[in-house]
């Protein structure tokens, strides 16, 4: 499924290379903003909102210099169509090198640029809580893609904070199966894909992972995730 050609923050390219210069240092990361089949966006989560508060935790508490100081979103340019049957939901013992999204391409690419000590649970590790964040952010973001409500403008303005790209978009089972613990300060990025869909209901597995110290070429991962996200009646 090629990209709507109405205009959103969801489909339009960021073009800003500011956004661009947290992540260009990172080989590896670089090497994903160059990928072909995929570009950056705006993160729509990390735009304030004062007039109703919305986002206020990614987009503020979140967005300091020793929390989340940098959040970069990449997307697919072609959608693939969904699996019209619920999934099978994963063992916790699963390999997640084996099974989705690791063997498919995500739909959403987030990179976070993880700062210390405002994202610490243990010494130089990030808090779960804040992982299981970054995940569930990524996996809203991946679910919007195939969800799209009436679109919000991509210049995502303060008179468009009462629409949303998101709609009526909620987790409803959040799965999480912790492998390793997330290095701060560091890179951590989140690769989600939605693998199924039966009406407004949809099944997105996600992982986080982190560059393996020894090989900068491959990635370890950190946390695996599958979750269950509803799409509500518009009067809900």
């Amino acid at each position: 499924m090629a990209n709507s050609s109405s205009p959103s923050i969801m489909t339009t390219p960021l073009t800003d290379e500011s956004s661009f210069h947290p992540f260009r240092d990172h080989p590896y990361a670089n090497r994903l903003l160059n990928h072909p089949e995929y570009y950056p966006i705006r993160t729509w989560s990390r735009l304030p909102k004062p007039s109703n508060g919305e986002d206020g935790y990614l987009a503020e508490t979140l967005a300091t210099p020793s929390t989340i100081p940098h959040c970069l979103t990449l997307r697919r340019r072609w959608l693939s169509p969904l699996c019209p049957v619920r999934p099978p939901w994963p063992s916790p013992t699963d390999n997640p090198l084996a099974s989705e999204p690791s063997a498919l391409p995500p739909d959403i690419f987030m990179l976070f640029d993880m700062a210390t000590p405002g994202v610490s649970g243990h010494p130089s590790t990030a808090h779960g809580g804040i992982v299981a964040t970054c995940i569930d952010e990524a996996m809203s973001l991946a679910v919007t893609l195939y969800a799209l409500p009436p679109e919000l403008n991509a210049s995502g303005g303060a008179g468009n904070e009462a629409q949303t790209p998101r709609g009526k978009l909620f987790t409803s089972q959040l799965d999480l199966r912790y492998k390793r613990p997330v290095s701060v300060p560091g890179l951590l990025i989140v690769r989600a894909k939605v693998v199924g869909r039966v009406g407004r209901k949809f099944w997105v597995r996600a992982q986080a992972v982190q560059v393996d110290e020894k090989n900068s070429d491959e990635v370890v991962v950190m946390t695996d995730a599958m979750a269950f996200w509803l799409q509500t009646a518009a009067n809900l």
